[in-house]
């Protein structure tokens, strides 16, 4: 008898779970769990003594597992795994991270077969997005490398630009900063082939610009700042054009034209005000903050202080602690009282586990400049210098540069840009 896939692996699945057997059960002493999966999957044909063992196990048959699948059963269970992926997705609206990651790794297991490429690919990809919203960055790179290897990726460019942008914002956040700036490149490379008004387009252009203020390539993000500006006023209200306008303020702000930044950074928390994404608010309301302690006007500075102390009192976690006392103590410094500076860094804690390590560095890097204005120089120098080393293990080489020039000259030079003034998007 031939054994035909990958519907005697359809059958062998549903057999077994019918029966609540594990893979593992089924494989017993002479088969791995692995083989098994792979025979489930349709990727393995088991010779004729494996298939009558699989059979025997499961009290049934090899010819009732091989029976040739019709294009009815084809099309119910289609729709079946359908229906499951949209079960996923409602758990993940309704915020049942866990429920959702259950679901869709059950759904991911069982679309193997011919004619399921589409299902398996948006399982996978919600599934990637579930585990980055879970907080688990390592499964979360996995799933988005496993995807990025697809077939249906790479002959999609929608799709694969979808997952290269992830991707370099993940390792962007990581404190991975040349792999980020490599799959934002490889993002936009991508998207040149899509047609102009694709949001996938704009994507890649912010996570590149992002990536490249952070590395330090300066005039590169100028550029592209100039390219994205004149897609702004094309691209759908909420946060794709808050991003963009955002990402352009951070490149205009270095180029040495504050004011324009914060005039965008404003119309950027005002197409962010609507929408649903309370981290993006809350990480632009600190950008805009401190880049108006940095540059803008005293009343202008002050008001979005004191919002940030408001909105620090409706979010109580370590981060967003550390973060109202970084912008504390940089209002103390701009006012020129040293004391109230170094009181309000005590509070600063870089270990608090959801900052970035771009971000650590950022709080260090305040925590020093409050020391030495208090006078407090050895504890200065050692701030400084592990500002320093965070920067440069996390690729910024550029903000470590100037974070030694500030340490070695005793302040900063000259009255241009505070780069670690900005936070991108």
């Amino acid at each position: 008898m031939v054994i035909e896939q990958p519907a005697f692996g359809k059958r062998v699945r549903e057999a077994r779970r019918t029966q609540g057997l594990s893979q593992g059960d089924l494989a017993g002493d002479d088969l791995s769990p692995s083989y098994v999966s792979l025979v489930e999957n349709g990727r393995r044909i088991p010779g004729a003594k494996i298939a009558r063992s699989l059979a025997e196990r499961l009290g049934t048959t090899v010819e009732a597992l091989s029976a040739a699948e019709e294009p009815g059963d084809r099309l119910t269970h289609r729709l079946g795994l359908v229906g499951q992926l949209v079960a996923a997705r409602a758990s993940a609206l309704a915020g049942d991270w866990p429920a959702a990651r259950r679901q869709l790794e059950s759904l991911v297991e069982q679309t193997g077969g011919a004619g399921q490429d589409e299902v398996r690919w948006e399982a996978r990809w919600e599934l990637a997005t579930v585990l980055g919203r879970l907080d688990e960055p390592d499964r979360h790179e996995a799933a988005l490398r496993h995807l990025l290897d697809d077939p249906l990726t790479r002959s999609a460019p929608v799709l694969h630009a979808r997952v290269a942008i992830e991707l370099a914002q993940l390792l962007r956040a990581a404190g991975r900063l040349p792999e980020g700036v490599r799959f934002a490149e490889e993002a936009v490379r991508v998207t040149g082939e899509l047609e102009p008004g694709r949001p996938e387009r704009a994507q890649a252009r912010v996570a590149l610009l992002s990536a490249s203020v952070d590395s330090g390539e300066w005039s590169r993000a100028e550029q592209l700042g100039t390219e994205l500006t004149a897609q702004v006023e094309s691209l759908p209200a909420g946060e794709l054009r808050a991003g963009a306008l955002w990402a352009v303020a951070g490149a205009r702000y270095l180029g040495g034209r504050p004011e324009q930044a914060l005039e965008l950074m404003a119309e950027a928390e005002q197409q962010l005000a609507a929408t649903d994404g309370v981290r993006l608010r809350l990480r632009l309301a600190r950008a805009r903050t401190l880049l108006a302690l940095a540059a803008g006007p005293p009343e202008q500075a002050d008001a979005l202080l004191t919002r940030a102390r408001q909105a620090a009192a409706l979010v109580d976690t370590p981060s967003s602690a550390t973060w109202l006392a970084v912008l504390e103590t940089a209002a103390a410094l701009r006012a020129g009282r040293p004391a109230a500076a170094a009181e309000q860094a005590a509070a600063i804690d870089p270990a608090a586990g959801d900052l970035s390590p771009l971000d650590r560095a950022r709080c260090l890097l305040q925590t020093a400049r409050a020391h030495r204005a208090n006078g407090s120089e050895e504890a200065a120098e050692a701030a400084f210098k592990q500002a320093a080393e965070g920067y440069e293990q996390a690729g910024a080489f550029r903000l470590a540069l100037e974070s030694w020039r500030e340490l070695s000259a005793g302040g900063r030079q000259g009255d241009g840009p505070d780069p670690h003034a900005v936070l991108m998007p």
